[in-house]
């Protein structure tokens, strides 16, 4: 990838915690060799749009909430039927659970009954507030308002100096705001629907498009992609957003990339 070469952001699945049929739950490729979260079924939408698993080099949870982490075997095992060594392949996330998601992935591959692996993956666990570094990104984190540790990440183009950010699922928070400034694109989730999350009446904590629209405009973000709620749903979030924040807001389908 040269200097001039922009980013691209590809989505995998957009919708909820039980995705509708043809999606998947939040997850996306960047620029072919990072994947974010692994959905229910990534690996099969990687295939079918024309990317090739094998060419992943990093894969970055957000947290490990079920439907954010499931298809993690079907990665490991994809590598290992094709005889990859997975030291090659860095996973990043909340350290809080990290090693013992990954180490319950490979447990339950069963080797001795079938692929054995070769090396086992680089695990870089991450503390709310730590960075990390590829040959592309700065990459730096803060914490989310969810029931399990996670996650917002912050990606700097060393070349560029262009930044997007993600949140995966959180509340509102005025710290994600500081966090993502200045960001190109902002992906926030928007599992709550077309309004504000009730902060009395939020169990799951997660936020609605109006929270994610206050957080790009607090932030000045240039576009806002909101995910994670039922396609149903989706358009009612874009207008609710857009009545609060002045920029772009696109509500993103399978396969749709993006290209910074």
């Amino acid at each position: 990838m040269s200097e001039t070469t922009p980013n691209s952001l590809t989505f995998l699945g957009t919708t909820g915690a039980i995705p509708d049929s043809g999606n998947d739950s939040p997850c996306l490729i960047i620029n072919r060799d990072m994947l974010i979260d692994t959905g229910w079924h990534s690996i099969h939408t990687m295939r079918t749009l024309g990317f090739d698993p094998l060419e992943i080099r990093y894969v970055v949870f957000t947290h490990f909430h079920h439907d954010h982490y499931m298809s993690l075997p079907s990665l490991l095992y994809y590598w290992m039927s094709r005889g990859e060594h997975l030291s090659q392949l860095t996973i990043a996330g909340p350290m809080e659970d990290l090693e013992r998601i990954v180490g319950f992935a490979l447990a339950f591959l069963e080797n001795e009954k079938g692929f054995s692996h070769k090396g086992q993956p680089k695990l870089i666990p991450l503390r709310a507030g730590e960075s990390f570094h590829t040959e592309r990104f700065h990459i730096h984190t803060c914490r989310t308002i969810h029931p399990v540790a996670g996650l917002c990440y912050r990606f700097e183009d060393r070349r560029s100096a262009e930044v997007f950010s993600y949140t995966g699922d959180t509340a509102y928070s005025e710290h994600i705001i500081d966090h993502v400034k200045g960001s190109s694109v902002l992906i926030h989730e928007t599992a709550m629907g077309p309004h504000a999350a009730d902060p009395g009446n939020n169990r799951y904590l997660h936020a609605g498009a109006v929270d994610a629209a206050k957080v790009a405009l607090e932030a000045g973000v240039k576009t806002l992609y909101l995910i994670h709620t039922s396609i149903q749903r989706s358009e009612a979030c874009v207008q609710a957003a857009k009545r609060i924040f002045g920029g772009q807001v696109i509500w993103p389908e399978v396969g749709n990339t993006v290209i910074i």
